[in-house]
């Protein structure tokens, strides 16, 4: 059996879409937190946990988790199924592939196996995935982001024979201004030079407006009216508070340029003094 889950406080950006999706392909997405205050990117993974102890989880299962309102569900379950075990592991995690600006990634998150872990993206066996976090939340973990408590706690136990990176994207897609992806969406589905992805997350609220769209889910993009102050209030809350160094470069860029503007001034202001005349 397949679990499809999320965490969900409320309704936002593509979970409608992505609620239909799971329904036509005979999936449910089961929905956690709803009605809940969200507390931090942790929740979600104690959340998770707790899920994954309930009676209606069997230890054998395969529980999948997405982010509910960045991602939408582009294969039906035996795909997933059968891709997931040919990875022959217990958890798979997804990645993303950032480029030019990874340096600035460096700067706020801890890498493993070189690469950068999205913890909005993985799935596994039931049971590897309750002692996982369970293990993982028992000790010190990072209340301000979850990717940072996964990365410390992974590169620290430094056991990895039976969990796997996505690094091809097979199943998991994260897509965003930051990662070098480069997407074909046509029939339905969306092709990367090597892959076929099962799910697409649109990181920092990227809009996946024409993927709904292609894939014929537009109806249900009933948040559309409201995406493009989420993706202002995302990219203020990024730089204010998550890539906190992007404000630092921001500000030198500005520095840079009021510096280069007054010696511009200042050089044309000396030309006009040489040739200043006066005509009787």
């Amino acid at each position: 059996m397949i679990h499809l889950v999320t965490v969900a406080t409320h309704s936002e950006r593509y979970l409608p879409v992505l609620d239909q999706q799971s329904k036509d392909k005979n999936m449910t997405l089961v929905k956690l937190a709803v009605g809940k205050k969200y507390t931090g990117h942790f929740m979600k993974d104690l959340e998770m946990l707790d899920y994954l102890k309930s009676s209606s989880v069997n230890d054998e299962d395969i529980v999948v988790f997405v982010d509910g309102f960045d991602t939408l569900l582009l294969a039906n379950k035996k795909e997933i199924i059968e891709k997931f075990k040919s990875f022959d592991c217990d958890i798979l995690l997804s990645i993303e592939n950032v480029g030019s600006l990874s340096f600035i990634h460096s700067a706020v998150f801890q890498k493993v196996k070189g690469k950068f872990i999205n913890t909005g993206l993985y799935m596994g066996y039931a049971k590897a995935l309750k002692d996982f976090l369970q293990e993982m939340y028992t000790q010190e973990f990072d209340k301000s982001s979850n990717q940072k408590t996964w990365a410390n706690y992974l590169e620290k136990k430094n056991d990895y024979s039976r969990i796997a990176l996505d690094s091809n994207s097979d199943i998991f897609l994260n897509y965003s201004f930051t990662t070098t992806n480069k997407i074909i969406s046509k029939n339905k589905r969306v092709y990367l030079d090597e892959s076929i992805p099962c799910f697409i997350q649109g990181n920092g609220c990227e809009d996946l407006s024409k993927i709904i769209k292609n894939t014929g889910y537009k109806d249900y993009d009933i948040h559309n009216d409201k995406r493009t102050f989420k993706v202002i209030e995302n990219n203020l809350k990024a730089v204010l508070h998550i890539y906190p160094i992007i404000a630092l470069y921001i500000s030198l860029i500005i520095f840079v340029i009021i510096i280069i503007s007054l010696f511009i001034y200042n050089i044309y202001k000396n030309y006009k003094d040489k040739h200043f005349y006066i005509y009787l």
